[in-house]
C-alpha cells in the first residue's frame, strides 16, 4: 500500500455526550461509537462508521485499524480533546502507549523464564496463597469448587469486577491465549451490555472475546467497577459477584 493510498489508523469512541462531526463531505452527523480515523495522502479525517462504509465500500476495506486492532478504544476527556484539535498528537500518543505495553509484556515474560530457569517447583511464596488439602480435610472443609468452564486455561486466575449497574464479568483465559470477559451470571442480552472496546460477543463461548491489548478491557471495567478481585480460587468470584455456588 502506498502513501496515497487510505490507512485505516485507529477505530474509537467517546462519550455520549462529547460527541464529533463526521468529516464526510455532506455529512452533518455527530458520532460518538465506531468513529474511524483514517489518513489519505496528508489529510486526516474522522468518520462515523455509516460514512466509512459508504467512502470506501464496506466496513473492512481497509483493513484492521493501525492502532489497538478493531477494538473501539473508549477516549479519555483528554484524548477526545486531541481527536478533535490535534489528531497527530493523539495517534503519536496511541503509538507511545502501544510501545509501552509491548516493552512491559516483553519485560514480564523474561522475568517468568528466569524465574522458571532457576527452578522446576514453584516459589515458596505460591505456597502461602492456598492452605495444603490435608488441612482443609482434617478440618472438615468442603474441597473448593473449580472454575466452571471447561476451556479455561487450567491453573490460570481471573479477573472478576462488580459493575455499579449490578453485573458481574469475569476476565477468563482460554487454553489457547485468547482472552474473553464473561458474565457471571449470565444474563439475556449480554452481548450488548459491553462496548467494543471490551471485545467481541462470541456466543459459543457465552462471552466477549478481546481482539486487541486485554489492558484496554480490563481499563474500560475497572473504571466501571465498584469492586474487583484477581484470584484462582472460584469461592473469591462467588463472594465478590454475590451469587451462589451451584
Amino acid at each position: 500500500m502506498n502513501n496515497a493510498s487510505p490507512r485505516l489508523l485507529a477505530i474509537v469512541e467517546v462519550d455520549k455526550t462529547a460527541r464529533v462531526y463526521c468529516a464526510q463531505p455532506g455529512c452533518k452527523h455527530t458520532v460518538y461509537k465506531a468513529i474511524h480515523v483514517v489518513r489519505e495522502g496528508e489529510k486526516l479525517l474522522v468518520l462515523g462508521s455509516t460514512c466509512f462504509i459508504k467512502r470506501y465500500g464496506s466496513a473492512t476495506a481497509l483493513g484492521k485499524a493501525q492502532h489497538w486492532g478493531d477494538n473501539g478504544k473508549l477516549l479519555t476527556t483528554e484524548e477526545r480533546a486531541l481527536l478533535a484539535e490535534n489528531t497527530e498528537a493523539l495517534l503519536a500518543r496511541f503509538a507511545a502507549e502501544e510501545a509501552r505495553l509491548r516493552e512491559e509484556a516483553a519485560l514480564k515474560l523474561k522475568h517468568l523464564q528466569e524465574l522458571a530457569a532457576r527452578s522446576t517447583s514453584p516459589p515458596a511464596a505460591l505456597a502461602t496463597l492456598t492452605p495444603p488439602r490435608s488441612i482443609s480435610a482434617q478440618q472438615g472443609m468442603a474441597p473448593r469448587r473449580s472454575m466452571p468452564w471447561n476451556w479455561m486455561r487450567p491453573n490460570s486466575s481471573v479477573a472478576a469486577f462488580k459493575l455499579h449497574d449490578g453485573s458481574g464479568w469475569v476476565r477468563v483465559q482460554h487454553k489457547d491465549g485468547r482472552q474473553f470477559v464473561v458474565p457471571w451470571p449470565s444474563f439475556e442480552g449480554w452481548e450488548e451490555a459491553l462496548p467494543p472496546v471490551v471485545g467481541s460477543p462470541n456466543i459459543e463461548v457465552g462471552g466477549y472475546e478481546v481482539v486487541g491489548q486485554v489492558v484496554g478491557a480490563v481499563s474500560y471495567l475497572r473504571a466501571q467497577a465498584e469492586a474487583e478481585k484477581v484470584t484462582g480460587l472460584w469461592n473469591d468470584v462467588v463472594a465478590l459477584l454475590c451469587t451462589k455456588a451451584s
